[in-house]
């Protein structure tokens, strides 16, 4: 059976790409701080640090025991405050680990990186007024730095205000220009502006500092395609597709630009891998 998708159809199912592209790329490109050490009571450095090993081994529940024995020893250190929410922002305990930022920063007004993962707890319940206060107040403290604006650019991105976004990752790469991750997501608000020409040079600097980079190429391809240069966009698929062969959104999009250009063959068996690796359409 063959499958015929109309333009419009396929704008927002290659918007549900853009979204599954963008959350692979927010959890390198949008990072909170490393849990910190601090100097104070010996055995609460001693617990502290313990944790810390546990955090970046994955082990987050016994990070945050440890972290929680060291704030019973010196509970107005708000280092340690800070890296139990860490923990607890992991276990998906964002409430907690709310909490625990709050602490943080009533115990350090100034401490920017606290109100910046506070703002990235917020956003994950999708309290994004509240994420974006939050994160205004990091920038407001020390504005130079650059995960603070893509955090921002990613807030602003999904309350639909893309120009505002692209403002913020924009501030983002000219701070951390080598950051191949923040041209990506840039090229993605660009795309959902209509920016396709600005997306393709976004595109084009992420994949200059990352050839690898499979999201860059899907998101080139898009741009491409909305540009109406298909048979570029056929040959950015592919190259987003040889490094992410299992990718079945790529699948389905080159499928549906194949389909544009009426080589409904070659269309209906990327749709069938597409369909082979669990897309749904």
């Amino acid at each position: 059976m063959k499958i015929f998708i109309s333009h419009s159809r396929f704008i927002s199912l290659f918007g549900l790409l853009l979204i599954v592209l963008l959350l692979v790329i927010s959890v390198t490109g949008c990072q909170s701080s490393a849990p910190q050490g601090y100097k104070g009571d010996p055995e609460a450095v001693q617990l502290n640090e313990l944790g810390i090993k546990f955090y970046n081994g994955g082990f987050y529940d016994k990070a945050s025991l440890n972290f929680g024995k060291a704030m019973k020893i010196d509970p107005g250190n708000p280092a340690i405050w800070f890296n139990n929410g860490q923990a607890l922002d992991a276990m998906k305990k964002y409430d907690e680990a709310i909490d625990s930022y709050n602490q943080a920063i009533k115990l350090d007004p100034n401490f920017a990186d606290a109100y910046a993962n506070r703002a990235l707890s917020y956003y994950d319940k999708e309290e994004y007024d509240q994420a974006l206060d939050s994160i205004n107040k990091a920038i407001n403290i020390n504005g130079n730095v650059a995960r603070y604006w893509n955090t921002k650019g990613l807030i602003l991105f999904v309350q639909n205000k893309f120009n505002e976004s692209i403002d913020s990752y924009q501030k983002d790469v000219s701070i951390d220009p080598g950051n191949a991750d923040a041209w990506t997501m840039l090229a993605n608000a660009q795309i959902s502006a209509k920016k396709y020409d600005n997306a393709i040079a976004s595109c084009d600097k992420a994949l200059s500092i990352d050839q690898a980079n499979a999201q860059a190429w899907g998101y080139r391809a898009g741009a491409l395609y909305e540009l109406r240069r298909y048979d570029e966009a056929l040959i950015a698929f592919d190259k987003g597709l040889a490094i992410q062969p299992n990718n079945p959104a790529l699948w389905y999009s080159k499928g549906v630009t194949l389909e544009t250009l009426k080589r409904n063959t070659e269309a209906q068996k990327c749709y069938d891998k597409a369909r082979s690796l669990g897309y749904q359409f």
